[in-house]
């Protein structure tokens, strides 16, 4: 595998790149058999902590960049009724230059997720290398989370309507003067009231 990995940096080197000093950190990368043991091709760097990605000349994206320790959340939040959906990227280095990002790596430890961005197709060798991204899960979770609180959120309008409804029919039970009534509404009342995350 360290063979396949190296020959695809090594195919990756010799195209055109977005920022020529990439080569600088392509080269180093191939003579580091100890981090080459450690890099992970993926196609893309969500949620992953430890990411470099280096662009051919061409390519859409930036033109280099390592980020160690980076740490990415997403946030859903109500807007006009609809679930909204903001993922938040930090981390504690963001490197933009190649010969810098080398004396960066001299202190990573861990797993180094890399992703190379083409001009055009993807091409087979690279494909070859690419391994599933290992935080997908986070994705289908929060997939899952966003039907989790649109469920929420029906359950949480019906509840609203079931209090409008109620109030009504207290107020017609104290126009009525009808005590029972509204003694046998008035706690179902405070019940949904209790459960409404809406201040009622």
């Amino acid at each position: 595998m360290v063979q396949t990995k190296q020959e695809a940096i090594r195919r990756f080197s010799q195209l055109p790149l977005k920022n020529p000093a990439s080569l600088h950190f392509l080269q180093h990368l191939m003579e580091s058999p100890e981090l080459l043991e450690r890099i992970s091709f993926v196609m893309d760097k969500s949620f992953l902590p430890n990411t470099v990605v280096v662009a051919q000349e061409g390519a859409d994206g930036v033109d280099f960049e390592l980020e160690l320790g980076a740490c990415q959340t997403e946030e859903i939040h109500m807007v006009n009724g609809r679930l909204v959906r903001h993922l938040h990227r930090s981390c504690s280095v963001c490197v933009r230059d190649p010969v810098e990002a080398v004396q960066a790596l001299q202190h990573l430890r861990g797993r180094l997720y890399a992703v190379f961005l083409f001009a055009g197709e993807v091409p087979g060798w690279y494909r070859a290398v690419v391994e599933p991204n290992p935080a997908s899960a986070c994705d289908s979770t929060g997939r899952d989370v966003e039907a989790a609180l649109g469920s929420l959120l029906s359950d949480q309008v019906e509840l609203l309507l079931l209090a409008v409804h109620l109030r009504q029919q207290i107020d017609r039970c104290l126009d009525l003067r009808d005590r029972e009534g509204f003694h046998r509404l008035a706690g179902l009342y405070n019940e949904v009231r209790r459960r409404c995350l809406w201040e009622l």
